[in-house]
C-alpha cells in the first residue's frame, strides 16, 4: 500500500521568566527536518485450502520521494507450490516468478495513482508432468501493472491494484475498502475482493482485511476469507505482509 508522507515544518517559542523577576527570551527552536520515506520494503506469504502455497518479497524506490509525484522503481519476486487434480491424478506445480517494473506515480493531498511497465518472468515445473497444462516451463512477457490508494475521509480508505503479463496470460486484481476503527492510528479494517488467474486456472476471492498493524517502524495487513477456483470449487485463503518504510 502506499502512504503518504505528510511533511509539516513547526517552530516553538519558548519564553522563560525568572526568579528574579526579569524575562528571558529564548532563541526560536525550529522542529527537525521532516523524515521522508524513499519507498518500503514488504514480505509475507499467501496460503489456499486448495494446496497453494507462495512467499513473496520486493521493493519500490521513490528517488524523489513518495510525498510527491515522480519515477518509481519496483522489483518483486515469488517462490511457491500449488496442486490440482487432473484425470490420472494429482499434479503438484512448484513456480517461482519475478518482476522489475519501471513507472510514474501522481501524489494528490489525500491519494495517489501510479502506472508501471516492465519485465515479469515465471518458471513452472509439474510433477508428474500434464500435457493437458499450458503452464508449464519457463517464460518472459510483457507486464502492465496499475495501483491507487485514496482516502475520502480522515477515517476511510480505498486500495486497488490490476496486473497483466503476456508470460501465460497472467492477471491479478484487488479492491479494498477500509475503515479506521481505531480513530486515528491508521488501523483499516473492511472488506477485499480479489481475482487472479492464467491460462490454467481462474479465482475469485471475498473476504476481509485488517491493513496498518504497527510492528516498530514496520506495519502489517492480513486478509482472508472464501475464494472459489475453476475446477477446484470453493475454499478459504489468508494473506499477510509485513511492509518497512525506509
Amino acid at each position: 500500500m502506499k502512504r503518504l508522507c505528510v511533511v509539516s515544518l513547526s517552530a516553538a517559542f519558548v519564553t522563560v521568566s525568572a526568579a528574579a523577576g526579569f524575562a528571558a527570551d529564548l532563541p526560536v527552536l525550529k522542529a527537525p527536518p521532516p523524515k521522508i520515506e524513499y519507498g518500503n520494503f514488504f514480505y509475507g506469504i499467501d496460503g489456499d485450502s486448495h494446496g497453494s502455497l507462495a512467499g513473496y518479497l520486493g521493493v519500490l524506490y521513490a528517488p524523489y520521494g513518495m510525498h510527491q509525484s515522480g519515477v518509481r522503481f519496483t522489483a518483486f519476486g515469488l517462490y511457491g507450490k500449488y496442486e490440482y487434480d487432473t484425470t490420472p491424478g494429482e499434479v503438484e506445480g512448484r513456480f517461482w516468478a519475478g518482476d522489475l517494473l519501471i513507472g510514474w506515480s501522481h501524489v494528490v493531498a489525500n491519494g495517489a495513482a501510479t502506472l508501471s511497465v516492465g519485465a515479469n518472468y515465471q518458471d513452472h515445473r509439474l510433477s508428474p508432468f500434464d500435457p493437458a497444462n499450458p503452464v508449464s516451463g519457463s517464460k518472459w512477457g510483457a507486464k502492465v501493472q496499475g495501483d491507487f490508494w485514496f482516502q475520502p475521509t480522515e477515517e476511510t480508505l480505498v486500495v486497488g491494484l490490476a496486473s497483466y503479463s503476456t508470460a501465460f496470460d497472467s492477471y491479478y486484481g484487488s479492491l479494498r475498502f477500509g475503515y479506521d476503527f481505531t480513530r486515528g492510528q491508521d488501523v483499516y479494517f473492511g472488506p477485499e475482493f480479489v481475482g487472479l488467474g492464467n491460462d490454467r486456472t481462474d479465482q475469485v476471492r471475498v473476504g476481509a482485511h485488517l491493513s496498518g498493524i504497527k510492528l516498530g517502524i514496520a506495519k502489517l495487513n492480513i486478509s482472508g476469507g472464501w475464494l472459489h477456483e475453476r475446477d477446484e470449487g470453493d475454499g478459504w485463503y489468508g494473506t499477510g505482509t509485513v511492509d518497512i518504510p525506509f
